[in-house]
């Protein structure tokens, strides 16, 4: 069935198309840079940002947790931890370079002289690089932030490579998703595909989104804040297992199950008493509302994740079409800045 595309007046479809060129964009970028300054005794990272900016270091955070020995702490703030020191990396991601919450923070470790690399197409904190000489990763612009998640977390993983903060086959892991994410992605150009008839279902419910912890919790944050700016849909995200300590009590007296929709995001690592809690709480709620089971496959972790971040985005996307709703303007977003001004 082909889709009706007077909907996506400013193609979000091609932008989310992109992801695996946005990589390979990453590699290309990462390729010929080179840090001006020295970065010694490393024992802690802040990466500063908010929203699509942020999620880039969330993505990274998963993806090395594994390897990566040294903290990595992602700040949604004005301010910083009193714990941030002389020998803690501050990365500050803002995509236009002008977020207000990024720039403050990024001011106090300005002021208290901190390491600080910067992540940006230009705006405030490419001129401040310049005037401070400070380091900086430019990335295109041309992207809504969220849009671009393949250019912020792949610069981010790339440049902890380059640090040795984490093991070089990470990277190779992460180099080989890239033509293996291209051809998933051109499963998706018209509605005959699995993200569209999971849209169909929730499109007009309000998605509650289950995760891991330890793993899939990225991808129902992703998935909740793409359903939110693409979709303009309200949805939920929790994770397992704390869901089991509290959340699951408050399906007991609640008459608007047929309000909601439950996704559940699995990956083959989860732990496996994580993956039992789920299945059983989904038992346990049978048929009193439409669930959905969304896992992927690949040769490896990151393949998986980046399979799944990117299935959410196809999900956003065609839930928003089914709400006839154009999947790129943040009107109430733009109104609550000039507000703010």
């Amino acid at each position: 069935m082909q889709l009706n595309k007077n909907f996506d007046k400013y193609d979000m479809k091609a932008a989310i198309r992109s992801f695996s060129n946005q990589i390979q964009n990453g590699f290309d970028i990462m390729n010929s840079w080179e840090n001006k300054n020295k970065y010694k005794n490393i024992e802690s990272i802040l990466i500063l940002g908010m929203g699509g900016s942020a999620i880039g270091g969330d993505l990274t955070k998963v993806l090395v947790q594994d390897y990566c020995t040294i903290s990595i702490t992602i700040n949604r703030n004005y301010t910083i931890p009193k714990w941030v020191n002389s020998k803690t990396l501050i990365l500050a991601c803002s995509y236009s370079g002008n977020t207000e919450e990024t720039l403050s923070a990024f001011e106090i470790c300005l002021k208290n002289q901190f390491h600080i690399i910067i992540c940006t197409t230009g705006g405030k904190l490419l001129k401040i690089a310049n005037e401070y000489n400070i380091d900086y990763i430019k990335i295109p612009s041309g992207y809504q932030p969220r849009a671009a998640l393949g250019l912020s977390f792949s610069v981010i993983i790339l440049l902890f490579s380059k640090f040795k903060f984490i093991p070089n086959h990470l990277i190779n892991n992460l180099y080989n998703t890239i033509s293996s994410l291209n051809k998933f992605s051109s499963e998706f150009c018209d509605l005959n595909n699995s993200a569209a008839r999971i849209a169909k279902v929730i499109y007009n419910t309000i998605p509650i989104i289950y995760g891991s912890d330890d793993l899939t919790w990225i991808i129902a944050l992703r998935l909740k804040g793409q359903l939110a700016e693409n979709a303009k849909i309200l949805s939920f995200h929790y994770n397992f297992p704390e869901q089991n300590h509290n959340e699951i009590e408050g399906w007991n007296n609640n008459n608007l199950f047929k309000k909601y929709s439950i996704i559940w995001i699995y990956d083959q690592d989860i732990h496996i008493n994580i993956k039992k809690r789920m299945d059983i709480t989904s038992q346990m709620l049978g048929s009193k509302i439409e669930q959905i089971k969304i896992k992927q496959t690949g040769s490896n972790k990151y393949e998986r994740l980046l399979k799944l971040i990117h299935y959410a985005d196809w999900i956003s996307y065609y839930t928003a079409y089914y709400n006839n709703t154009d999947p790129t303007p943040v009107k109430k977003i733009e109104e609550l800045k000039l507000q703010l001004k």
